[in-house]
């Protein structure tokens, strides 16, 4: 289990450099990012710095249906560059999530990204199965849907 919750970690940092890379949060985000793979070795975090800078330099020009795809690619890059980070540093675990966390508490409201078998939306997900077939849904994470509704009154 330890192992699965660690990819799951490497999943979402790397949809979150996707998706912060053409945000105004990037610029905060790479720094942060950097210093986090440099962890007090300066060539490290040079070559995050440069990684940080090609991502954004391939998703700026991209735009329409391409982007998708686009921040897909990206964002696998970086699951990778992620998961060799914590197989090299498993104590860094931690500090990845908070910074992961305060990234996309940072992302304007709508940005959402997700690869390969997954799904994100910025409104409803409807999930059905169809003659005979099989539909299902999996949260990972915490979900709060924005203005929520208290509960109905009693009877």
């Amino acid at each position: 289990m330890p192992g699965e919750a660690l990819i799951a970690l490497a999943q979402w940092a790397g949809q979150t450099v996707a998706a912060a890379a053409i945000t105004d949060v990037w610029e905060s985000a790479r720094h942060k990012i950097a210093r986090l793979f440099g962890r007090g070795n300066p060539k490290k975090g040079e070559a995050a710095e440069w990684w940080l800078a090609e991502t954004r330099d391939q998703l700026i020009p991209v735009q329409g249906g391409d982007l998708e795809s686009a921040r897909a690619a990206q964002s696998q890059r970086w699951e990778g560059r992620f998961a060799d980070l914590l197989d090299e540093d498993p104590g860094i675990e931690a500090e990845l999530r908070a910074l992961v966390a305060e990234i996309q508490g940072a992302l304007p409201a709508g940005v959402v990204s997700a690869t390969d078998h997954a799904v994100a939306a910025g409104r409803d997900v409807n999930i059905r199965a169809d003659r005979g077939g099989v539909a299902a849904g999996v949260i990972h994470g915490n979900v709060v849907p924005p203005n929520p509704t208290g509960p109905g009154p009693t009877s």
